[in-house]
């Protein structure tokens, strides 16, 4: 069968484009990142309605058997492309505060600044009552939409740990 030009270039192209589709880079596996970011194996895993919304979660125990830090996996696409991002962000559960943030995939490389500790330590210990200090995070040239998506989801995973009852 003999193609045109402009059928090769169609055919390229679809290939290249399933090749940009699957080329998401997992820097951890999503069971690793939860119990890392928990600091246990030991991972129970809940749901709550938060704001009219289902959200589901996993966490880790105290001594006393009640919830000690919350994970979440926060998922974001940038713009309307198909450049996504994973996050597993945890949550204390007393504190309401931060803990740690686990970048389990991102598919554009622009945004692979924004997974060093050198960016994500900037969100450590923000808690309920200083969400407001979100917008003084600094963003890395480059990967703006990348920093703005982690702030919407440490936004998302307190506001989800500060809904959840610890009454487990």
């Amino acid at each position: 069968m003999k193609l045109n030009i402009f059928s090769k270039a169609v055919v390229i192209s679809a290939i290249f484009a399933q090749v940009e589709y699957a080329s998401a880079v997992e820097f951890e596996k999503l069971g690793n990142a939860v119990a890392s970011a928990l600091g246990t194996k030991s991972v129970f895993q809940g749901s709550a309605t938060v704001d009219g919304k289902k959200v589901d979660y996993f966490y880790s125990k105290n001594a006393a058997g009640k919830p000690e830090n919350y994970a979440f996996i926060q998922k974001e696409l940038y713009q309307t492309g198909n450049c996504t991002h994973t996050w597993v962000m945890s949550v204390n559960a007393v504190k309401k505060t931060l803990k740690n943030i686990r970048v389990v995939e991102m598919k554009c490389n622009h945004a692979f600044p924004a997974k060093q500790p050198s960016f994500l330590d900037q969100y450590i210990g923000i808690g309920p009552a200083n969400l407001a200090k979100l917008g003084e995070i600094n963003n890395i040239t480059g990967a703006t939409g990348t920093c703005e998506l982690t702030t919407k989801a440490v936004k998302r995973s307190i506001t989800a740990a500060s809904k959840i009852p610890l009454k487990m």
